[in-house]
């Protein structure tokens, strides 16, 4: 039953800080959301402050693992990146409105989770092990000559850049809500050719 009322609060808590911001939400609305009264909500979560922190903590719990897999396995840089492609947009399409949250949250409130997710790239070297492994290939004639941190980049904005834009290409190039994430799943094999195509000789 905790465990139940806690994921009920999350839930809530989630959408109503993507849709108004840590300084628009209030926790009276949250607590509305989620079925219970304010006493309850303030018996799990004491404040506001701290319910956005768990939020935080919980989106870099989820992508932080992914990024490792994705891009520690001992295949090729191509493979490494064909990888991230396929888990973090399907993991976006599984939690869409968390790109928009990160940056928009993060970018005006110090969060220590961030710290987490730091710690455990470093434990485990994984973008260590993919720069150190696209400078080999690099070096092999297999890739071209381009700053792994630019690499990495470049790749990534493909990836959350969309999901972050979507409701500007809806208006623009009038793309239905329903059939959004339909396309955004078409567009993994687009994404991995014009990877493989820009990076490899």
């Amino acid at each position: 039953m905790q465990k139940d009322t806690e994921e009920k609060i999350l839930d809530a808590a989630k959408e109503i800080f993507s849709q108004k911001g840590f300084d628009g939400a209030r926790m009276q609305e949250i607590a509305d959301k989620a079925d219970i009264n304010k006493a309850m909500l303030h018996y799990y979560f004491r404040s506001k402050q701290q319910l956005f922190e768990r939020i935080v903590e919980s989106h870099i719990q989820l992508i932080t693992p992914k990024l490792v897999e994705a891009i520690s396995d001992s295949g090729t840089v191509i493979e490494n990146l064909e990888r991230l492609v396929d888990i973090y947009i399907d993991t976006i399409i599984e939690n869409p409105s968390m790109p928009m949250f990160l940056l928009n949250e993060l970018s005006q409130r110090r969060v220590d989770a961030f710290k987490q997710m730091k710690k455990v790239l470093e434990r485990e070297k994984a973008i260590a092990k993919l720069f150190q492994k696209m400078k080999e290939e690099q070096k092999r004639g297999v890739l071209k000559e381009i700053p792994p941190h630019h690499l990495l980049l470049s790749v990534m904005s493909l990836i959350v850049f969309p999901f972050i834009a979507w409701p500007v290409f809806q208006h623009l190039i009038e793309i239905p809500e329903e059939q959004y994430n339909s396309m955004m799943l078409e567009r993994k094999p687009i994404v991995k050719d014009f990877i493989r195509s820009a990076i490899t000789k």
